[in-house]
């Protein structure tokens, strides 16, 4: 019996993709295996991350939730902490019992958002914290940033030192030729921002103008395109192999992509 090719290359990829996630849970071991971190709000929730330690003087907080847990994600986390970046996988979903669709995180309340953040600069005073999201999880870390600043904020400070934002959807319902209407956020936002956008998306021909808005804003903005990958690209579930392989070094993309925020952080830090 002979398969064709096509059909083999598909399943070569799955295969290749189930290895993959069986690598990640060995890769991640005791060196690297993460720790549980809560913080208790006044409101009574208690958000959850799952820590991969490390010695370095930036903390990077990755917020997840919405797919669960993605063994990619995790991998990459070990890899960060395995190069002296801390790293805090944060799920805000299951706190609030939200269902897992992209509106669940317009459900997070600002002022948790608020205390959270607070909370987490004070447990890691001599670090520079920065937050990593994916998707529609770019407009918590907006919201977070803002919701801090109109509670907790100085002129001029800022409780993080910026944000890496991975195929960021930051746009509402977006009609078919027309040009996408922003989360407010966007326009509220004064923050250092990377953003890594991924060439084969519809966000790749908006890229410029969302980087207008936020630079208008007050926002410092570094824009990189990913050649060859779709938004979601390690989780879909028509990923191809180039895909795979992007997944497999996650952790390096988001290291690469974080360098120009790590470099203001460490030129701060004391001798």
């Amino acid at each position: 019996m002979h398969l064709p090719m096509a059909m083999f290359g598909t399943w070569g990829v799955m295969i290749r993709r189930r290895l993959g996630a069986l690598g990640l849970m060995l890769l991640v071991g005791p060196a690297w295996a993460a720790d549980d971190q809560v913080i208790r709000l006044a409101s009574g929730t208690e958000v959850v991350s799952q820590r991969y330690p490390a010695e370095g003087k930036v903390l990077a907080v990755w917020l997840t939730g919405q797919f669960g847990r993605v063994e990619e994600e995790h991998k990459a986390a070990a890899d960060l902490a395995a190069r002296g970046v801390e790293t805090w996988m944060t799920d805000f979903f299951a706190p609030y019992f939200l269902p897992l669709l992209p509106s669940g995180w317009g459900q997070v309340p600002d002022q948790d958002l608020a205390d959270w953040l607070e909370a987490l600069r004070q447990r890691n005073p001599d670090r520079g914290i920065v937050l990593v999201t994916t998707g529609r999880a770019a407009s918590l870390a907006l919201r977070a940033a803002n919701a801090w600043r109109e509670r907790f904020g100085q002129e001029g400070k800022q409780p993080v030192a910026g944000a890496l934002l991975l195929f960021p959807l930051l746009y509402q319902e977006l009609d078919p030729g027309r040009e996408p209407q922003y989360d407010p956020v966007v326009t509220r936002t004064r923050l250092d921002l990377v953003i890594l956008q991924p060439m084969s998306s519809a966000g790749f021909w908006w890229r410029d103008r969302l980087k207008g808005f936020l630079e208008e804003a007050g926002s410092q903005v570094w824009m990189t395109v990913l050649p060859g990958l779709r938004d979601g690209f390690y989780r879909r579930s028509d990923i191809n192999a180039r895909e795979v392989a992007a997944g497999e070094r996650l952790g390096q993309i988001v290291l690469e992509g974080l360098q120009p925020l790590m470099d203001k952080i460490n030129r701060k830090a004391p001798p």
